[in-house]
C-alpha cells in the first residue's frame, strides 16, 4: 500500500500546503525525500547546507525544517540553535546516522521536535512531521470528543507580515486562542497591539460573538468601572440603568487597552470578576455570570514585578499569558506589506504606489512611532503626490526621523569585528588567552585581529 493511501483523507489534508524545508548535503537523499513527501502535498524546499537554509528562510518562511545532523560547515545542531534564536516556535526534525543517536537524543532535550535515524520509514517520517506541525500550532486538530472550534479562517490575513518575529507571535496566538486565558499584549506605542488583539479574537471560538474595546487611559477610574460592569438604576439619585460591556459582550472578547493606566481598585475588580466569573453593576448587590475573554495591552515592555504589583497579582490568581508585539525596526521586511496593505484598503485600484527607491527609503528609516508613524507618512505622501508613482523625494520631505545608516558590507564587517573584540576583552578584563578561547580562535590569530583594529588589550585589564 502506498504511503498516501495509509493515511485517511482527514490525516492527509489537515497539514496540506505546510511549507517544509529539508536540509542535507547529500543530493541523492534530498531527491529521495522529495519523492517520499510528494504524495502529501507539502510545499517542499530542499537545500544542501545549513548556510543556504538560513539565507532561504529569510525569504521563504518554513513551517517546519528537517535537517541532517552531520554536514560540512554548519552542523544540523548549529542550524537548530540559530533557528531557535530567530524563531523559537519553528519545529525542527533532525536526521541522524546510528552512530550519532546520543547527539540526536541530546538535541531533543534541547528542544528539537524529534529525530529520525537513517534509513527511515516514510510513514514514521510523515507522522513525525504531522505531530511537529500540530504541536507548533500549524493547525488545531479536533478530536471526535471535542467540539470543533468555529473561527474566522482568514484571521492571519488581518496582520500584514512575513517576518520571523511576527510568525512566532502568530504561532503563539494560534496556540493560546482556543483557551480563555487573559492575554497581555506588550509593546511600544504604534506597533499594532489592537490589531493583534482583534486577530486573536478572530482565531478564537468567540469569533462570531462581540468584540468590544475600552481604553483605560480615556476614563477616570469610576467611569471606567461603570463602562465595564454597568450601573444599576437609582431613581432617587437620577441614575438610569446601563449595561456594562461585560453584559453586552457575553460570549465575546473585551480589549482593555493601556491596561496599566488603570487604578489599583480597577485591577482588584477585574481580578474578582475573573476568579469568580461573576460581576455586579455599580449600586447593586445582584450578580450576573461573566462569559468574556479579556485581552489587555500595555506600552510597558519592562515586564511586571514590584513596580507592577497589580499585574503580578493577576498573574498569580488567573491564567495570564504575556506576549510582546515586536517593534517595526525588528520586522523591516514587513514594511512593504504593511504599506501595500494600507494602499489596497484605502485607495482605488492603481491610484497610488511607491517607487522602488521610495520603498527602499521607507525600509531604511527609523520609525519611533512604529506602524502608526509609518502609515501617517504614507497617508501624507498619497495626499500630496501629483502622480500615481510616489517618489523618494516626496517621502524624504515627509520624514521627521533619521534614516538608518546602511554601511557597505566590508565596513559593516569591520565594525562588527571591532565591536565583538572589544566586548570579549571587556568580559575577560583584557586577558587575551581567555578572550581567544571565548572567540574560539588561537592566541596568535587573536593578537593579529587586535593589531588589525589597533586595540590594546592592556586598556581593558582594569575594566570594572
Amino acid at each position: 500500500m502506498s504511503d498516501s493511501n495509509k493515511l485517511n483523507s482527514n490525516e492527509q489534508t489537515k497539514h496540506e500546503k505546510a511549507k517544509v524545508m529539508v536540509v542535507d548535503d547529500n543530493v541523492d537523499l534530498l531527491k529521495l525525500m522529495s519523492i517520499r513527501l510528494r504524495p502529501f502535498n507539502f510545499e517542499l524546499k530542499t537545500v544542501t547546507s545549513a548556510e543556504e537554509a538560513l539565507s532561504t528562510l529569510a525569504v521563504w518562511p518554513a513551517d517546519l525544517v528537517i535537517t541532517d545532523l552531520q554536514m560540512e560547515g554548519m552542523s544540523g545542531m548549529e542550524l537548530f540553535q540559530q533557528l531557535q534564536r530567530d524563531n523559537p516556535m519553528l519545529p525542527v526534525i533532525i536526521l541522524t546516522a546510528h552512530g550519532t543517536i546520543p547527539e540526536a537524543v541530546e538535541a531533543t532535550e534541547s528542544g528539537v521536535a524529534s529525530y529520525l535515524t537513517k534509513p527511515f520509514d516514510s510513514d514514521v517520517l510523515v507522522e513525525k512531521i504531522r505531530v511537529a506541525l500540530h504541536n507548533s500550532g500549524f493547525t488545531e486538530e479536533q478530536t471526535k470528543s471535542t467540539p470543533a472550534l468555529v473561527y474566522d479562517k482568514t484571521w492571519r490575513n488581518k496582520i500584514a507580515s512575513k517576518s520571523s518575529v511576527m510568525r512566532t507571535l502568530l504561532s503563539h496566538i494560534e496556540k493560546i486562542a482556543p483557551s480563555d486565558a487573559l492575554v497581555l499584549l506588550e509593546g511600544e506605542p504604534g506597533v499594532g497591539k489592537n490589531s493583534v488583539a482583534r486577530a486573536l479574537h478572530l482565531r478564537s471560538a468567540r469569533a462570531h460573538n462581540g468584540f468590544a474595546h475600552l481604553s483605560c487611559s480615556a476614563f477616570r477610574s469610576k467611569t471606567l468601572t461603570a463602562e465595564l460592569f454597568g450601573v444599576e438604576e437609582d431613581l432617587s439619585r437620577g441614575v438610569d440603568h446601563r449595561e456594562g460591556l461585560i453584559e453586552e459582550t457575553q460570549g465575546g472578547t473585551i480589549l482593555l487597552s493601556d491596561f496599566t493606566e488603570a487604578s489599583p481598585q480597577f485591577f482588584a475588580d477585574i481580578l474578582h470578576c475573573l476568579v469568580r466569573k461573576k460581576a455586579s453593576p455599580i449600586n447593586s448587590t445582584s450578580e450576573y455570570p461573566v462569559d468574556v475573554r479579556i485581552i489587555a495591552t500595555t506600552s510597558s515592555t519592562d515586564g511586571y514585578g514590584q513596580d507592577d504589583g497589580e499585574l503580578a497579582q493577576l498573574g498569580n490568581k488567573v491564567d495570564l499569558t504575556r506576549l510582546t508585539v515586536p517593534a517595526l525596526r525588528d520586522r523591516i521586511e514587513d514594511i512593504p506589506l504593511v504599506v501595500n496593505d494600507w494602499l489596497n484598503k484605502n485607495t482605488s485600484e492603481n491610484e497610488a504606489q511607491f517607487s522602488a527607491a521610495a520603498m527602499q527609503l521607507l525600509m531604511s528609516t527609523e520609525w519611533p512611532g512604529n506602524i502608526s508613524h509609518l502609515l501617517n507618512v504614507v497617508q501624507q505622501c498619497v495626499k500630496l503626490s501629483t502622480t500615481k508613482i510616489i517618489s523618494d523625494t516626496l517621502v524624504a520631505s515627509r520624514l521627521d526621523s533619521p534614516i538608518l545608516k546602511v554601511l557597505p558590507l566590508t565596513n559593516a564587517h569591520r565594525e562588527f569585528e571591532r565591536d565583538y573584540l572589544t566586548k570579549v576583552l571587556k568580559v575577560t578584563r583584557g586577558n587575551v588567552t581567555q578572550a581567544s578561547q571565548l572567540a574560539k580562535r588561537n592566541r596568535t590569530e587573536f593578537h593579529r585581529l587586535l593589531k588589525k583594529h589597533r586595540i590594546d588589550a592592556k586598556e581593558y585589564r582594569n575594566n570594572k
